[in-house]
Parts: C-alpha cells; structure tokens; sequence
C-alpha cells in the first residue's frame, strides 16, 4: 500500500494522525509570523511612547507660566 493520501478523495477517511499531520503544516507559521508582528508592534509602541513623552516634557515649562 502506497504511503500517499489523497485528503481531497471523499472516500478516505483520514485518520486523527493524519488530522493532526495536516493541521501542524497547515499553521506551522502561524506562531513565527504571531511573534514577529507582535516584536513589531512593541518597537511601534516604544516609538510612539518616546515621541509623547518627548512632547510631553517639552510642554512642562510652558504649563508652569
């Protein structure tokens, strides 16, 4: 019997392993790509954090007149 699986043919049922085989390589980026976005979004917001408290510590003089 051939090691080959034709998900796609209607009249194979697939077992749990092979479920799970194909779930694994379906989302095996996913997590990659989740924490790259993530590292990118942190960088953004200390970007923005450093700019508003940049601002922010230029307008402290003018508030104290």
């Amino acid at each position: 019997m051939s090691d080959t699986k034709n998900l796609s043919d209607p009249a194979f049922e697939p077992t749990d392993e092979d479920l799970i085989g194909l779930a694994k390589r379906a989302f095996a980026h996913i997590r990659e790509a989740q924490e790259d976005s993530l590292r990118k979004v942190r960088a953004d917001i200390a970007i923005a954090r450093q700019a508003a408290l940049e601002r922010l510590h230029r307008r402290k003089p003018e508030a104290a007149r």
